[in-house]
């Protein structure tokens, strides 16, 4: 079926009446989010032609938010039950998904999940605001430029951990080949050290050795929108450490510019991972206060202590959140990994048939396909000269979702809610969203 699909053919032909650079469904889809996908699965940095394009067709094509949608609101309610009907409805009558539903309601996060037994529903309960694009064609709340929720998103990490072997991480690597560490050591036996009249020889070589490195993507549909969310953030993490492109953030300078005159780690890892904080429940556990979602940037160096490379991950986390304003691909990262929570409690509490919520399509993938976007193979790794010139640095590491770590022994009651349910439940109305 082509219900989400229709979307991006009708884009696409848009496009191609403005643009010479999409002339058929692929080129669409392998760009947005601050990279472009080639043919043979290289991924690139989106150029700023392709960029502007995509931001000025989003903001034709995308739709005004109802007015009542429109607002700014600590807590708006989604029906589970009454979204699946509304889904399975337009997919019967073989319509295209509204903005509304493809961006969950506005809901930029995910605060509580209430069970309604009686009902047969689950309610979502969060901060929601209205929609517009950014001039890169990323969809951000119309109040705080945050991004919101993506209903194919939720969907992958809904179907995705509501199987019996549901993975326990998600994750993207870029991987160097295994036979890559080898040939570094005969390189760098070859430099022994290294100086104004070898660096540059050096920098071809350790290019030369990296290629393009595999990226490798577990847990996950390489093919999903949700896998292409981890590859940009990371590709993005990677080279702003490199200092191949600004932060746009004051405390998030490259790590190539701290780097002193002692020789670092030539290959530092950096990576991003979720953690959360306690999530608590009711005295009948059918309302649950999910935990916030703090993405902590790490190193994990390979050649001994790089103090550098730990100040810069310092910064990375510190101010992330306005790394988030500067580049919404990193919001868009934190958002997955509320709704992998959200999925993963789903399925470690066995809410839904706790609740008695019998999903019709949301769960069916042969009735409600996901798109599939160009898969993301390769990266190509771009080496820098640090500041003293004599230093070839390149980049690994990768992103990391870890449901089983972050829902063990991370649970607990609060009596509290007991009270709070009584508010949240008034939420319910007859639509598949109200506040």
């Amino acid at each position: 079926m082509k219900y989400l699909l229709t979307a991006f053919v009708a884009f696409v032909a848009c496009i191609g009446m403005t643009t010479a650079f999409a002339q058929h469904l692929d080129d669409l889809r392998s760009v947005g989010n601050g990279i472009d996908i080639n043919a043979d699965g290289l991924v690139l940095p989106l150029t700023r032609e392709r960029s502007d394009a995509l931001g000025r067709i989003m903001s034709s094509l995308l739709e005004s938010p109802p007015e009542n949608m429109n607002w700014r609101v600590t807590r708006r309610a989604i029906s589970l039950k009454k979204l699946d009907a509304e889904v399975r409805q337009i997919v019967e009558r073989h319509e295209v998904l509204p903005d509304s539903i493809r961006y969950l309601g506005g809901l930029t996060s995910i605060d509580y999940i209430v069970l309604l037994p009686e009902e047969n529903d689950i309610l979502f309960v969060g901060p929601a605001e209205g929609w517009r694009s950014d001039a890169a064609g990323n969809i951000v709340g119309t109040q705080t430029g945050q991004p919101l929720l993506v209903f194919e998103d939720f969907l992958a990490a809904l179907r995705l951990w509501n199987q019996p072997n549901a993975p326990r991480t998600v994750s993207c690597v870029f991987e160097p080949a295994a036979e890559t560490q080898a040939r570094l050591a005969g390189l760098h036996r070859q430099f022994a050290s290294i100086n104004a009249n070898n660096a540059n020889a050096y920098a071809a070589a350790l290019e030369e050795i990296y290629g393009n490195v595999p990226i490798v993507i577990t847990g996950v549909s390489e093919s999903s929108r949700f896998a292409r969310i981890l590859v940009a953030a990371d590709f993005a993490m990677k080279r702003i450490a490199l200092g191949l492109e600004q932060s746009q953030v004051r405390g998030i300078p490259s790590y190539v510019s701290l780097v002193a005159t002692n020789r670092p780690d030539t290959s530092p890892q950096f990576w991003l991972t979720a953690e959360y904080t306690l999530t608590t429940h009711d005295s009948r556990r059918l309302t649950w206060r999910l935990g916030n979602v703090r993405v902590r940037a790490t190193t994990r160096a390979t050649g001994g202590m790089d103090r550098a490379a730990e100040t810069w991950a310092r910064n990375m986390e510190n101010n992330y959140d306005a790394l988030v304003r500067a580049n919404p691909v990193f919001g868009e990262l934190r958002n997955n990994m509320k709704l992998a929570q959200v999925a993963a409690l789903i399925h470690q509490e066995n809410l839904l048939q706790r609740a008695n919520c019998e999903l019709t399509i949301l769960l069916d993938e042969t009735r409600l396909r996901l798109l599939e976007y160009p898969v993301p193979k390769f990266v190509e790794y771009r080496s820098v000269t640090t500041r003293n010139g004599f230093l070839t640095i390149v980049a690994c590491g990768g992103i990391e979702i870890n449901m089983q770590s972050a829902l063990r022994n991370n649970v607990r009651l609060d009596n509290r809610i007991d009270t709070e349910r009584a508010r949240l439940v008034q939420l319910a109305g007859n639509e598949w969203w109200s506040q």
